[in-house]
C-alpha cells in the first residue's frame, strides 16, 4: 500500500510542483516589484506595439493550468504506472522554476501593455476573462514567461519519453505562447526567453552528450 502511494505521488510530482508554483507566483512578483527596478523598457521592442489584442486567446492562456494534466496523463497512458520519468521531469521542472524565480527577482520586468477597462467591456465574456487574469496575476515576473517555459518544457520532456506524440500537443503549446502577447500580458521577447529557459532546464537533465537520458537516467 505504501509503495503504491509513493508511486502515485511520484507520478503526480510535476503537477504538485506546478501547484506550488501557482501559490508562489504572485509572492515572487511582490518581491520583484518591491525592488524599485524595472527592466521592462529594455525588453520592449517596437514590434510589441503592433501586436493586436485578440481576446479569444484568453482561452488557451487559461488552458495552461490543465495542459500539464493532459501531458502527464498521456505519459502514464503510454508508459504505464512508472513514476521514474515523472520524477525526472519534476527534478528538471524544479530547476526551471528556481531559475525563473532568480531571474524575476534579479531582473524585474513589468509589462505595461494591458488593455484598459473600456476596451475589455466591449468584448463581453472574453473581455471579462481577460480582466480577471489582469487582476489575478502580477504584472511582474514577465521575463522569461513561465506561461511559455512551463508548457514548452513539459512538451519536450514528455516527447522524449513518447517520441510519437500527436501534433495537437505542439499546437496547444504554440497557442499558449501566442496567447501571452495577444491578450497583452507579455512582451514578445518574454516568449523567446521563456523557450530558452525551458531548453536549459530540459538540457540540464534530459540531454547529455547528445543522448536521451529520460528513460534510464544514465
Amino acid at each position: 500500500m505504501k509503495c503504491t502511494v509513493m508511486k502515485f505521488l511520484g507520478i503526480l510530482s510535476p503537477l504538485l510542483l506546478l501547484l506550488v508554483h501557482g501559490f508562489l507566483y504572485n509572492v515572487i512578483g511582490g518581491i520583484a516589484g518591491s525592488r524599485g527596478v524595472n527592466y521592462g523598457p529594455q525588453v520592449w521592442i517596437p514590434l510589441d506595439a503592433k501586436v493586436p489584442f485578440v481576446p479569444l486567446f484568453v482561452l488557451p492562456y487559461l488552458f495552461v493550468w490543465i495542459f500539464p494534466v493532459f501531458l502527464i496523463g498521456y505519459l502514464v497512458y503510454k508508459r504505464g504506472f512508472d513514476p521514474a520519468p515523472c520524477l525526472r521531469i519534476a527534478t528538471a521542472l524544479l530547476i526551471l522554476m528556481l531559475g525563473c524565480y532568480v531571474l524575476w527577482i534579479l531582473f524585474p520586468v513589468r509589462v505595461d501593455l494591458r488593455v484598459d477597462e473600456s476596451v475589455l467591456a466591449r468584448h463581453g465574456f472574453l473581455g471579462t476573462l481577460v480582466r480577471l487574469n489582469y487582476e489575478g496575476a502580477s504584472q511582474w515576473n514577465a521575463c522569461p514567461s513561465f506561461h511559455v517555459a512551463g508548457p514548452w518544457f513539459l512538451y519536450r520532456a514528455v516527447r522524449d519519453a513518447v517520441p510519437k506524440m500527436p501534433r495537437v500537443f505542439l499546437c496547444i503549446v504554440v497557442a499558449i505562447a501566442a496567447s501571452t502577447v495577444l491578450i497583452r500580458i507579455h512582451f514578445l521577447l518574454d516568449i523567446v526567453f521563456g523557450v530558452l529557459a525551458a531548453e536549459l532546464a530540459y538540457s540540464s537533465l534530459f540531454r547529455r552528450r547528445g543522448q536521451r537520458v529520460l528513460d534510464h537516467g544514465e
